[in-house]
């Protein structure tokens, strides 16, 4: 008894699990009594548009895990073959190529840091946030972050991110901004949302179910806008907020490709236990006995087949078969399986239609048909997705400024108007996307120094080479604190204290009374 009680149990913790993740959530919308009467209209617009496009976010959400289910036509497939696992990862790899190239690097103000901000940066861990919200808005179209005021053990402005299954966010056409968002904060074992937080121009709303009923707490907003930015990809005039990477024809390739890997599983099964015939068999060839015993003596009823009595059959009976009645020897002989190599140019050709509605190399979906005869060839497979994600940068690097402007107004107490000169001056600094070898990028830049030398040791030479930011920050401090200890060993070379020649001294030298004396 303790078994079976023990099963119904660890299903339902099971159960539990699966509904605490964020993209299979409920999204109840607040009681009318909670939400002010003046933001009413535009909660429900937003609710309204989120329920709208939830079930096509996880479609493509599904589609990304790998969870899509094999779509059998009913033709071909054996119904005993129907279940095996077929997952073909191409939608991953396509979202996942392209994020792992677009790397967000940090802000600069005119070649220079803002060292108040690269803290928050780390604080935040803003790279790591980026690369995550990089990779939802390829899976969905859109992703979001919030930009708020931190808690006593967070950092002073605290950066949040949420996919397109966690928030909504209504476009301004006019301002070509949010006009106003909603994010999903927090769930419940049973996968209920119980906290909503509403971003609007003038006020920040919380919505907290307690017990089955809401709360509402609204803040003052002083900046003016949302604190909530949309990364967006590939926007256009009439889709503003973005398209899926993962695209209609891309999921009918992998819908098809999995097809085509299902009935590569049956031609290899049939390859291996080809089908047999036997003509002029006695009739009970295939009724004899099996693993649990004798199927009949003749005295009884013979005992009905069983898959082990054919198989038994099938791989060996027939070696000792012997002539009918009329003195004629059964015919056995067995249908021809079919040619693997068909099965591999399908499932090829399926890569190459892949490769080319997604920019992937071929190379990446695990086809290895093409061979690259130069270092240079394999570098123009690439260039279409390097491109790609050239485009991908250029769109997101106003959505981080506008990150980094919020990240300073509410950290320093200001209004987005009120950031000074140098505040404004805010780029965003991406990796180079090609993502070329160190002695590559070293063999470029020193043919650049070689026309205008005066980039050596600059900030922009060192970001040519590809060093990080963090990397730069400590070469050119390290270059600051040899040029001080440079000039404080001329004045003492000059006042005759301490070696020459760069040599250190032996003993400490007593500073002359002269010199330093009043």
């Amino acid at each position: 008894m303790q078994d079976i009680q023990e099963e119904p149990e660890e299903k339902a913790e099971a159960a539990v699990i699966q509904k605490n993740r964020y993209n299979d959530t409920a999204l109840p919308m607040p009681s009318a009594d909670a939400i002010p009467d003046e933001y009413a209209d535009r909660i429900q617009d937003l609710f309204d548009t989120w329920h709208a496009v939830k079930a096509r976010n996880a479609n493509l959400t599904s589609y990304y895990e790998m969870e899509v289910m094999t779509d059998d036509l009913g033709v071909s497939i054996p119904p005993q073959l129907t279940n095996i696992n077929t997952v073909t990862g191409w939608a991953k790899k396509a979202v996942d190529v392209r994020a792992v190239r677009s790397n967000f690097d940090g802000f600069v103000f005119e070649g220079r840091n803002d060292k108040d901000l690269d803290d928050l940066v780390k604080q935040n861990g803003l790279k790591g946030k980026y690369s995550m919200a990089c990779r939802s808005m390829l899976i969905h179209g859109l992703s979001t972050m919030t930009v708020m005021r931190g808690t006593k053990r967070q950092p002073a402005a605290k950066v949040r991110t949420f996919s397109a299954n966690q928030s909504c966010v209504l476009w301004d056409k006019d301002e070509e901004d949010i006009a106003c968002g909603i994010v999903l904060a927090a769930v419940d074992k049973n996968g209920h949302a119980t906290k909503y937080v509403c971003h609007f121009p003038d006020a920040v709303i919380t919505f907290e179910s307690v017990g089955g009923d809401w709360t509402t707490d609204i803040d003052p907003n002083p900046l003016g806008v949302p604190l909530m930015v949309a990364l967006r990809h590939d926007p256009d005039i009439d889709k503003p907020l973005g398209h899926s990477i993962i695209t209609p024809e891309l999921k009918g390739i992998v819908d098809k490709a999995m097809r085509d890997v299902l009935r590569m599983e049956v031609g290899a099964e049939f390859f291996t236990a080809p089908q047999r015939y036997i003509l002029g068999a006695a009739e009970d060839l295939f009724s004899g006995d099996d693993e649990e015993g004798e199927s009949g003596d003749g005295d009884g009823p013979r005992k009905p087949d069983t898959d082990a009595a054919k198989f038994k059959a099938y791989i060996g009976a027939y070696l000792a078969l012997t002539r009918d009645e009329s003195g004629e020897i059964p015919t056995v002989g067995q249908f021809p399986a079919g040619d693997a190599d068909n099965f591999i140019k399908v499932f090829e050709n399926d890569a190459q239609r892949f490769s080319g509605a997604s920019n992937v190399p071929i190379g990446q979906l695990g086809v290895l048909s093409n061979n690259y005869t130069s270092s240079d060839a394999l570098g123009a497979a690439n260039d279409p997705l390097i491109l790609d994600v050239q485009t991908i940068n250029r769109n997101n690097e106003r959505a981080m400024e506008r990150v980094g402007e919020l990240m300073m107004a509410i950290s320093r107490g200001k209004k987005l108007e009120d950031l000074d000169e140098h505040e404004r001056s805010i780029t965003v600094s991406f990796t180079d996307p090609a993502q070329p070898t160190l002695s590559a990028r070293a063999d470029a830049w020193t043919k650049l120094a070689a026309v205008d030398p005066s980039l050596v040791g600059t900030r922009v030479w060192y970001e040519g080479m590809g060093f990080s930011q963090a990397t730069i920050d400590r070469i050119m401090a390290e270059g600051d604190r040899k040029t001080v200890i440079g000039e404080l060993a001329k004045i003492a070379e000059s006042a005759g204290i301490g070696a020459t020649d760069g040599q250190e001294p032996s003993e400490p030298v007593e500073p002359e009374e002269s010199l330093f004396g009043d």
